[in-house]
């Protein structure tokens, strides 16, 4: 098989997430770096008593037996942040006007791969309680993909596939001209950096 087809037909990263628990609507796509929304409507009145208003986001627990993560917590007519997660510390915010509207959403700012998982909207007023479940999806594009050929390896030729800085991880397939699935042949490494990107290496011999 001619080594240039193959690199022309290997697949680049493409995203391999892994499972996840399926929320109540459809994952909230959040860009690594920004910000995002986490909507939470809940039934209102004019002049409803804010101070009757208990308010808690709680993130779900990676693993079994482990505490949800404190958010964000608003009650007696404030923000209520000493039980807050340190990962979220000066990174929520809360529109309180936006409450007395039956408003309780909460923006995350700066969102980090630590940020991908299940969020849970606890809320209690005059009019009764309001549960919401939010999934994010935290997102980051790898880096153009780098393709390189060595001729002279081991009598073969070595290709070699690189792409860094993703999120979540990724998988990398190979192809050859007729679409035959190589993947099995080739050897691949990943590698995940202080803010939890992926580095995908994958080498091929030929």
């Amino acid at each position: 098989m001619n080594a240039m087809a193959l690199v022309l037909f290997a697949m680049f990263c493409h995203l391999s997430s892994l499972p996840s628990q399926t929320a109540s609507e459809s994952p909230i796509t959040a860009q690594f770096g920004g910000d995002v929304t986490l909507s939470c409507l809940f039934p209102s009145k004019p002049s409803m008593n804010l101070e009757r208003l208990t308010l808690t986001w709680q993130k779900e627990p990676e693993r079994a037996g482990a505490e949800p993560r404190v958010v964000h917590s608003y009650y007696y007519g404030k923000d209520q942040l000493e039980r807050q997660d340190a990962a979220y510390r000066n990174r929520t915010w809360l529109d309180a006007e936006g409450l007395a509207r039956g408003n309780a959403s909460l923006v995350l700012r700066g969102v980090r791969t630590q940020d991908d998982g299940v969020y849970h909207c606890h809320m209690t007023s005059e009019l009764g309680l309001t549960l919401m479940t939010r999934q994010v999806a935290v997102m980051a594009p790898y880096s153009e993909p780098h393709l390189t050929l060595d001729s002279f390896w081991r009598d073969h030729t070595l290709l070699t596939f690189s792409c860094a800085g993703g999120y979540p991880q990724a998988s990398v397939e190979w192809r050859d001209s007729t679409g035959t699935n190589l993947t099995g042949l080739s050897s691949s490494t990943e590698s995940v950096d202080a803010q939890g990107l992926y580095t995908v290496r994958s080498e091929l011999a030929v």
